[in-house]
């Protein structure tokens, strides 16, 4: 487990660079879209955490951006109450 935490310590700016990137070419500009970073299942590896406001809007997307996997989760539109 401290072995995964330092990988994800050292790693971790090279992420954000990525998702950044990963923003800028595929969110940029998108108001059905929003992208964070987040750690995959396994705990292991960080990962591309998209969140998409319907099945048409993630279609897009890939499921790989560099070496970092894309998650896409379907939310449906933000609304305030």
């Amino acid at each position: 487990m401290v072995d995964q935490r330092d990988k994800l310590r050292a790693s971790r700016s090279a992420a954000v660079a990525a998702k950044d990137a990963f923003a800028a070419q595929y969110i940029s500009g998108r108001v059905d879209c929003s992208v964070g970073l987040g750690v995959n299942e396994r705990g292991d590896d960080w990962t591309m955490r998209v969140f998409a406001h319907s099945p048409t809007a993630a279609q897009a997307l890939p499921d790989h951006f560099g070496e970092f996997d894309v998650e896409v989760e379907i939310t449906g539109p933000a609304v305030a109450f």
